[in-house]
This record gives structure tokens, sequence and C-alpha cells, in this order.
């Protein structure tokens, strides 16, 4: 088997258990599922035991770094991985792959809160192939704070396990399973009104999960902050300037999706055609 020395000064070689290629699948997620497939519950124990000779690889890779080690690992092309992993590079400034997703490495514009699309979850294990363990993947948006919905199906992301009451994290390998056992994918979301899924429906389409629109205005900005645009122009319009969200405010899911989706749709000029659709 070939080995390989890499830019951390780790010899590795090609793992001769991997998993299938997942599209729009962030660097940790890939790192979880072969975590997986060699039997263990979380990134950490299968990098722990497998003694990569790299320190805190869990967490670069789940700040976009070691993904050359990755790659060599899984067998997947390096710039395969890094097309759907959040990134900062040299300057500063957040990639989702070619994507810029704000000029600074900014902590707001994601997070490690672990929620899922119960219905992509199944429809992982109902389409794709291999092990069935290995099936479910986690999508890079499910973890954009301003993404509220899955625009594919149509439903609010899940961040809360209906069992028990805990707020999921992506602690776990596999993004099936709570921490208390639960099956994720066995779980119902709320579905929104279409006119409501048009702000996610646009960001996750910027990123190449769904067909892309195009808007004069967002087009312009970075990813995160043309959420924050959608959201702040929305949010106006419903409540009054003096509405608008203040430190520590939060917004339930569905009503930032509202507003976020009615905030696109009125900043959006005549030749936008796909804004009001």
């Amino acid at each position: 088997m070939d080995k390989s020395i890499t830019s951390s000064g780790a010899v590795l070689s090609r793992l001769p258990l991997r998993v299938r290629f997942a599209s729009f699948e962030p660097a940790y997620g890939l790192l979880g599922r072969l975590a997986v497939r060699h039997g263990y519950s979380t990134s950490r124990e299968f990098a722990s035991e497998i003694s990569l000779g790299i320190r805190n690889f869990v967490h670069d890779v789940e700040n976009g770094r070691c993904l050359a080690e990755l790659a060599l690992l899984t067998g997947i092309p390096e710039a395969v991985i890094r097309a759907s992993t959040r990134y900062v590079d040299e300057s500063g400034a957040m990639f989702i792959g070619g994507e810029l997703l704000h000029a600074r490495d900014d902590h707001k514009a994601s997070s490690a809160a672990g929620r899922v699309c119960p219905d992509c979850l199944r429809a992982d294990l109902d389409e794709r192939e291999g092990s069935m363990a290995c099936r479910p993947h986690r999508r890079v948006w499910w973890d954009l704070t301003a993404v509220t919905a899955c625009p594919i199906h149509g439903a609010l992301l899940i961040g809360t396990c209906r069992a028990c009451g805990g707020r999921l994290s992506r602690e776990l390998a596999s993004p099936r399973y709570c921490r208390c056992g639960c099956d994720l994918s066995e779980l119902c979301s709320v579905a929104l009104e279409p006119s409501d899924l048009a702000a996610d429906r646009y960001l996750v389409g910027r990123l190449g999960g769904v067909e892309r629109s195009t808007h004069a205005l967002l087009d312009s900005m970075p990813l995160h902050i043309a959420a924050l645009a959608m959201i702040r122009i929305g949010r106006a319009s419903l409540v009054g300037a003096r509405g608008l969200s203040k430190k520590g405010d939060r917004i339930e899911p569905a009503m930032q999706a509202r507003m976020a989706s009615l905030g696109y749709r009125l900043s959006a000029s005549p030749l936008d055609t796909d804004a009001y659709q």
C-alpha cells in the first residue's frame, strides 16, 4: 500500500475501508462517515485509535484544514472535498468552495449545532448505495446559520431531538442519530409555504444544491452578508425599523425564513424574474 508524507509530517496511507463520495458533504461529514465505516461512533475516537500522528486532526478538519491528509485517507481528491467545505484563505476570508461566505473569518456564519433534514436522511437511505450505516451524509448548508430550511424538501431543519429534547450536535459521526439513540430519519419536520423558502433556495442555490436564481443586488455580496441583508429588509418591512434585531435577539426559524424570503423579494429588481415566482 502506498504511503505519503503529508505537509503535517505524518506518514499516511489510503485506508482499506472507505466510503462513497457524497455531493455537498463537508470534510468533517466525510470524516464522520469514515469513522462509521470503521465501527466508531465519533470522529475523535476514530482519529485517536488509528494513530494518524496529527495533533488536533478532527478540529483542523472541522475548520477546513488537513484536507490533503483527509483526501489521502479516503481516496477522494482534495479539490472535491474542498468544493463543499468551509475554509479560510490566507487573507482571512471565509469560503465554501469557490463561494465567498464572508470577507473575514466570522464564527456567526456557521455553527456546530448539528441540524439535519430528516427527508434528506431518508432519501440517502433509500437512494444511495453501499453500507446502510454510511449512506446518510451531512450537507454543508445544514450548518450555515442563515439557512433555516431544506429547499429540496420544503421543511425546516431540525435542531432538537424530539425524543430527549436535547440540541443536536455534530459530536456523533453519523448525522442519522441523536446522542440518546433516536433515529432522526424517522422524524417529521415543519413544512413551509413555498413563498417562505425563497431565501433558503437562493442561498443553497449559490452553493449548487438547487437551481441557482439571479438577484442583481444580493449576487454582489458575500453569501452571509446577503443573508443578513435579506433578513433585515424583510424584518423592517414586517415590523418597522424599530423592530430590527438587537444583540442577543433570536428569531424563530419559521419567522426567519419568512422574513428573509420577503427581504429577497423586496430587494429584487424587475429583471430578477425568479424572485417573483
